[in-house]
Order: structure tokens, then C-alpha cells, then sequence
């Protein structure tokens, strides 16, 4: 474990997020911000019941507005502010996955692949910048980045035609290959010190805000869990537990019919067209804050108790 003399200090314009992961601060501020939305959309943290999909269709309003931003800044060609936003997302999609599940199979789809389509060109881009802007230097996260993209892309690929990660694994193969386990077990042990630096260094009331525990009292169990994972898979002398896997560098050029941007993104805006923006009940907003008391009363846990006062089954007669 580091002493407090050895932990490396914090990036510029980096920030932990309550997990142990290190981002820069603008994804987190864009992440702490679509949190906070997913709170206020929450049926369940305001006693409500709609319908079935209706979290999950707030939720994936919220990844369309992300991804909106990011394809206004990939045309615009501002990549790391690209690269920022889809870091936010990455985690926020990990975070709040109940999107998936909504009953419309083919906009989840096309949301996957424009969601791949923007990550290729942006990470290409970054790469074949001038000088390139694909490095730990201008981007500390990298490959923590790298990883949990990859992470989401394979279990995405299981369901859908989407094939991003397998480029990213050749850019991890690329970049991190040369890294030994006993340089990554180095590198895990000081992220860990640094996180509890970072922890110690929050108020009290910060660290309640955040969801941070305070170090030394009780250990994160989800704390780069995923990471942990992979490290456990890992055997003495060989990397093929490391998240990229058999990768080769040759991967980063693989091509995939998803990964071209404007196809993608034509299907996904005639998904968008055809699918609903607003709920089917109440009224058309998905933040629940803003719907009135009266609105709220027709999808209250309460209206659903019978006159005994034992709680009665909730029929959804929308689907």
C-alpha cells in the first residue's frame, strides 16, 4: 500500500467519482448532472407508479441528450470535449442500465451503434491528431477509460451487431502492452491511495453529498470492481486476464458497417422520429418535480390500498 509520501498527486482537472474511478471533471460535473436527473425521474423515489418502461425511457431521454451533445461536438471536430462526454456516458450507461429493457428493441439498437459510431471516430481522431492526442499525458484516465468502453461494448455485442470494443482492446493492446501485472498491481495500489487521499481531503457533508465512505472505516466493495475482476483473472507471467485480452494492434483498423457515423446517426434521428418523447400518462415531462400534486395523486402507491387498508395489486392496462 502507498505511504502518503508516495501517492502520486491528482491530475489537473481530475476528480473521483464516489466509485474510485478517476475522471476528468468535466465528464464527472456532466455525470453528477445526469445522476441528479435520473433522480428526479425515479417513479419509485416519489411513491409513484406509471407504467412499466416509463424509468427506463426517462433514463434513455437522457442518453439521447448526451448523445446529441457529443455529435455537435464531433462535428464541430472538438474531440476531447467528445472524448469527455463519452466518458460521462460510458459510466452513466453503467450506472443506470434500465434503458435496455424498454420494449423497444430496435431504438435500443440503433442507440448501441450511434453510441459506437461516435466513440470510433472520436478515439481515431484523437489518434491521428498532430501531435496525438491519444496518450496518458493528455488523458491520465486512458485506459481506465478504454476499459470500461470495452467492458460495455462486449456486453453489448452479445445482444447487437455493434463490434467497437474489439477496436478499443487493439488500442489497449497498443498503448499498455509493454505493461507488466507487476507494474498494473503498482498502479491499482497507488489509484486506491490516491482515492483515499482524495476521500480524506472532502468535508464531512461532501463526502455524505457524494456517497463517498470515509477511508479506513469500511472499504468499498464496488470500488473498481470491475477492474479487480479482470487483476484476479490475471496469471503470474501472462496478461491474457488483462481487459484487452488476445487483442493485436492490428484490431485498432479493424471496420465495421456500425462504426460510419452518418448511416449510424440517420438511423438512430428515424428511430427518434417514430418513437414517443414524452410519457404516455401524466403530463409531458419525464421530470417528476414538475408534475403537480394533482398529477402525481392518479399514480400514487397510496390510491392503489383497499378500503382495508392492505395494499392492492397494480394493474398496468397500457401494455
Amino acid at each position: 500500500m502507498p505511504t502518503s509520501q508516495n501517492i502520486p498527486p491528482l491530475p489537473q482537472n481530475y476528480t473521483f467519482t464516489p466509485g474510485g474511478v478517476m475522471l476528468h471533471r468535466t465528464a464527472y460535473e456532466r455525470l453528477e448532472k445526469l445522476v441528479e436527473k435520473t433522480q428526479n425521474r425515479d417513479p419509485d423515489l416519489h411513491d409513484l407508479y406509471i407504467y412499466n418502461d416509463f424509468y427506463g425511457y426517462a433514463i434513455l431521454d437522457l442518453v439521447d441528450e448526451t448523445l446529441s451533445s457529443i455529435h455537435t461536438f464531433v462535428v464541430k471536430k472538438k474531440w476531447l470535449e467528445a472524448w469527455h462526454a463519452l466518458t460521462a456516458l460510458t459510466e452513466f450507461m453503467q450506472m443506470c442500465p434500465e434503458w435496455l429493457n424498454v420494449d423497444d428493441g430496435e431504438r435500443v439498437e440503433a442507440t448501441d451503434k450511434v453510441y459506437g459510431a461516435l466513440l470510433i471516430t472520436t478515439i481515431r481522431a484523437l489518434a491521428s491528431a498532430s501531435p496525438s492526442l491519444l496518450n496518458e499525458a493528455t488523458l491520465p484516465d486512458l485506459e481506465t477509460c478504454l476499459t470500461r468502453m470495452a467492458r460495455w461494448g462486449d456486453d453489448m455485442d452479445s445482444d447487437l451487431s455493434c463490434r467497437y470494443s474489439k477496436v478499443l482492446k487493439g488500442y489497449g493492446r497498443l498503448l499498455f502492452g509493454m505493461r507488466t501485472l507487476e507494474e498494473r498491481e503498482q498502479m491499482k495500489a497507488a489509484r486506491k491511495g490516491a482515492y483515499e487521499a482524495f476521500v480524506r481531503g472532502l468535508s464531512e457533508a461532501e463526502r455524505k453529498r457524494r456517497g463517498d465512505r470515509t477511508p479506513g472505516v469500511t472499504e468499498r466493495d464496488d470500488m473498481d470492481d470491475d477492474d479487480e475482476d479482470d487483476e484476479d483473472e490475471e496469471d503470474e507471467g501472462d496478461d491474457s486476464g488483462v481487459w484487452y485480452g488476445k487483442a493485436v494492434v492490428e484490431d485498432l483498423e479493424y471496420n465495421h458497417g456500425s462504426f460510419k457515423l452518418t448511416p449510424a446517426w440517420k438511423e438512430y434521428k428515424n428511430q427518434l422520429a417514430s418513437a414517443p418523447r414524452y410519457p404516455l400518462r401524466g403530463p409531458r415531462t419525464w421530470d417528476l418535480t414538475k408534475w403537480s400534486a394533482a398529477d402525481k395523486q392518479e399514480f400514487s402507491f397510496n390510491r392503489y390500498d383497499n378500503d382495508s387498508g392492505e395494499e392492492g395489486m397494480i394493474q398496468d392496462d397500457i401494455f
